[in-house]
């Protein structure tokens, strides 16, 4: 699929659910690429972005300008859609940069030809959004289309985080930071003296504000209210699956991504969640277009 949401695993959400206890037309005017109150992103919108060598599914090729032209049409002539704006490269990096303007890793992690182009449409109060940005995701030179609307959902309920996730190795771990590394304790369960290391670096954490350690029954509880609306998810998911580790809160102005890649490199942790780290990739994935340039689980390494 091409669409962000329907690519989450239910393992991926299962250990980022542990972070919760603690995601008549009026034209397409191109936009111009210097005005300062240019904004890429609007929650009613539903984003269509071209392909560009760098995306999935587009054969490492750009849009051509036939294909953009019949996205365009496309979206013109749908019924429901009321206002359709297309955005273009120039444009859409101009933002990027102004939104990530104190963020220097993610904005050397960004090139300018990778910023697709896109087109961001209005529908009706009735229209079948699910079906419009499914049938734009078959259109070729479509890299993906992205419903703003669930998007923000799923970031509002992914803000509810803690700031920082640390997950400990559990019995049936499988990864290569709980299999080896470890000496004795490879392929093992987080042990008491790795636990208590842990939990040593944990306090030394510049800018920590608390911390606290979550079981799997604790984990199962949180993961049960943050996805009751969604039935299926919930019947998958049983309490033996849940991930065990510590939460912690951080000051706002603190540097969280250091602190998270130093506990997340220690023997018996799983690994680490910086939600920072993950708002961010979620953004650049959904409002940019950019599903490559940054870890949007938020992991850090």
């Amino acid at each position: 699929m091409k669409n962000w949401l329907g690519r989450v695993t239910v393992a991926a959400v299962v250990a980022l659910s542990g972070m919760t206890g603690l995601t008549g037309l009026t034209g397409s005017a191109m936009a111009d690429p210097v005005s300062p109150d240019f904004t890429v992103a609007d929650d009613s919108e539903i984003a269509v972005f071209l392909c560009t060598p760098s995306a999935d599914w587009c054969h490492k090729r750009y849009a051509t300008a036939k294909q953009r032209r019949d996205v365009e049409t496309f979206l013109k002539t749908t019924p429901e859609v009321t206002e359709v704006r297309f955005v273009s490269r120039a444009a859409a990096y101009a933002g990027f940069r102004r939104e990530f303007a104190g963020e220097k890793r993610v904005l050397t992690a960004v090139r300018a030809k990778d910023m697709p182009e896109s087109f961001r449409v209005r529908v009706s109060g009735m229209a079948d959004r699910a079906r419009i940005t499914r049938l734009a995701n078959r259109r070729p030179g479509v890299a993906m289309a992205i419903d703003q609307a669930e998007n923000h959902a799923a970031l509002v309920k992914e803000s509810q985080s803690p700031d920082i996730s640390v997950f400990l190795c559990g019995k049936y771990t499988d990864t290569p930071a709980c299999r080896r590394g470890r000496g004795k304790a490879n392929k093992l369960p987080v042990t008491v003296k790795e636990k208590q290391a842990i939990v040593a670096a944990i306090k030394r954490t510049p800018g920590l504000v608390s911390y606290e350690y979550e079981d799997q029954a604790t984990a199962y509880r949180n993961f049960v209210e943050k996805y009751a609306d969604n039935e299926a998810l919930v019947e998958a998911v049983q309490v033996s699956d849940m991930p065990v580790g510590y939460q912690l809160s951080m000051q706002p102005e603190a540097d969280w991504d250091s602190p998270c890649r130093r506990l997340a490199r220690m023997p018996g942790v799983n690994a680490a969640y910086d939600q920072r780290r993950w708002l961010q990739g979620a953004t650049l994935y959904a409002e940019y277009g950019l599903p490559k340039v940054w870890p949007a689980e938020g992991k850090c390494g």
